[in-house]
């Protein structure tokens, strides 16, 4: 896979973006990046890009410019298991914190909506490890236990096997 280009300033981000094909959000956001360092306001660099929607802009001004040359990288020889939605929701975190999460990420898929629950501080205190619950019941109650849990819904039922 290709590396991300070293880009000097807005004039070569430009040139590069208009003659070469993006392929990555993480090669796009390193462009829009380079071009907000040297000034140019957020309706400049839609038109110098032909980016439409005005917030594509602002997101990703705001993870190009938080993310480190590896976090970058990283996000750009993984497009599909890192996406635009993951580095949109981390960018805020420490570094230490963002690449260690990245690279999990590489190792378990995560949905987008677990990354941006954990930005906004909402830790999920519940354990929902529920054979291990299942299990637990089996053993105190001495009958068989199974548990059917929906986590998106956050609903789910019980079922006690027993004999006369």
């Amino acid at each position: 896979m290709d590396v991300l280009p070293l880009l000097i300033d807005a004039r070569e981000a430009i040139e590069f973006a208009r003659s070469n094909r993006i392929t990555t959000d993480a090669m796009m956001a390193l462009i829009v990046a380079t071009i907000s360092r040297d000034g140019y306001s957020n309706s400049e660099i839609r038109a110098a890009l032909d980016i439409g929607p005005v917030y594509r802009v602002t997101h990703l001004k705001r993870v190009g410019l938080a993310l480190s040359e590896d976090e970058m990288e990283l996000w750009h020889q993984n497009p599909s298991r890192i996406t635009f939605g993951h580095v949109r929701a981390i960018w805020k975190f420490p570094r230490e914190d963002r690449e260690k999460m990245l690279r999990d990420l590489l190792l378990v898929q995560t949905p987008v909506s677990e990354f941006e629950r954990i930005a906004r501080g909402e830790v999920e205190d519940v354990d929902c490890d529920v054979n291990r619950y299942a299990t637990l019941m089996g053993e105190v109650l001495g009958r068989g236990v199974r548990i059917k849990y929906d986590k998106s819904k956050k609903v789910g039922s019980i079922t006690l096997d027993f004999f006369t």
